[in-house]
């Protein structure tokens, strides 16, 4: 995942996290609010710290029982026990920040952005080029695609927004991959993958692209706040999976590719997002003539 250090000036402090007004380290086991410790069982705390571990990924329910309650069988009920009053400790509501969410019939996501206490306080300009890449593991036996992914790199560089357009199973994503591992020298490492799939709620879109390039703190304004961070950047931004959110994720990358004029998108959709910008690949089976 894409952290950043944006508040540490001082000793290293690499497992100390920021989300909000909150901040946790990992090898104390606290939880603070502006300072002031939060009440918080040691499983719901065990469940915080796994879902921040992997922010903006889905955690499912297994990986989480296997974390939380090793060796032992235990009641789907006493993970939503805890992972509400993780919630209710966080401030969640109508009028709170969302921080946990829902993915129905799989598990949780962190959703809000953080920031991680790693490195030594650097410039924005100059540090996203040196963050860890998040795209998924290579796909194996990928047969018939190299000209394929060779056409859109170039006219991703070209035209900087490419959506790779087609039917469900095609193997858009598995291209979208290649393409990624392919930008990688050209973008010196600055790949940031989103993977839409799992995700159900339209309005967790802007934060899960905020946390992925490492915009810190709650947004107000996600929409404006992160074109804004990103307009002197130059990055790749990899939007997997967007045909059941595209009223949200179009008008973001439109408005990414018109106010951040070094940053390039490439998305994968069974439609295109027809936005500002977008050049459209639509992908047959391979073999078959573009």
């Amino acid at each position: 995942m894409n952290i950043m250090d944006t508040r540490s000036k001082g000793p290293l402090c690499p497992d100390l996290i920021y989300f909000g007004p909150f901040r946790l380290s990992v090898t104390e086991r606290v939880l603070e609010k502006e300072g002031v410790r939060v009440r918080l069982g040691s499983r719901a705390l065990d469940i915080l710290i796994a879902l921040v571990e992997r922010p903006a990924e889905v955690v499912t329910k297994k990986e989480l029982f296997a974390r939380v309650w090793p060796d032992l069988v235990v009641d789907e009920c006493n993970l939503r026990y805890h992972v509400s009053a993780l919630r209710k400790a966080l401030g969640e509501g109508p009028s709170g920040t969302r921080c946990v969410a829902n993915v129905s019939g799989r598990g949780y996501c962190f959703v809000a952005p953080i920031s991680r206490a790693a490195s030594p306080r650097a410039p924005l300009s100059s540090s996203l080029a040196h963050l860890p890449v998040a795209i998924p593991p290579s796909p194996a036996g990928m047969v018939g695609r190299d000209e394929t992914v060779q056409l859109i790199s170039a006219e991703l560089i070209a035209r900087r927004f490419l959506t790779i357009v087609g039917p469900g199973g095609i193997g858009k994503t598995t291209v979208a991959n290649a393409v990624s591992r392919t930008m990688l020298a050209a973008f010196d490492g600055a790949v940031h993958y989103v993977d839409f799939g799992p995700l159900g709620t339209p309005s967790l879109v802007p934060n899960m692209v905020a946390s992925t390039v490492g915009l810190p703190g709650n947004l107000d304004d996600p929409l404006a706040a992160i074109p804004a961070f990103l307009r002197d950047r130059r990055l790749l931004l990899v939007f997997d999976s967007c045909e059941h959110l595209l009223e949200t994720i179009a008008p973001l990358a439109e408005r990414i590719f018109r106010e951040a004029p070094e940053v390039h998108i490439l998305t994968t959709s069974r439609e295109p997002l027809q936005v500002e910008g977008e050049q459209v690949y639509r992908i047959h089976p391979a073999g078959v003539p573009r």
